[in-house]
């Protein structure tokens, strides 16, 4: 069997966190799909005093009660790939990087 690396491009941007600007740390979806670092999230939600009523910073739909946050294992493994190849956060917007995957391929 050969060893062939499939690639795809993608938006580093889909990857980073609107609050810090980073590449997503404990990545989080809220209910409304946008993705934070949970901390991120969390710290904005507190300073907020949004114990009962939260909103999302992007698009500022409403939950209640506040959300519980778990992890998005997808965006963590995909961001620590991101990592691994020394990408960080965006220095050119829309910036496209080539994010391999291998696959085997039988002959």
């Amino acid at each position: 069997m050969a060893e062939e690396e499939a690639g795809i491009f993608v938006n580093q941007e889909q990857f980073s966190c609107p609050i810090c600007m980073d590449l997503l740390r404990d990545p989080v979806t809220i209910p409304c799909g946008h993705n934070y670092c949970m901390e991120c999230i969390k710290s904005f939600w507190e300073q907020k005093n949004q114990k009962k009523l939260c909103s999302c910073p992007e698009c500022r739909q409403t939950f209640s009660p506040r959300p519980a946050l778990n992890k998005n294992t997808l965006f963590a493994e995909v961001v620590e790939k991101l990592r691994q190849t020394g990408m960080r956060s965006p220095t050119i917007p829309g910036l496209l990087i080539f994010y391999f995957m291998s696959q085997k391929i039988s002959n």
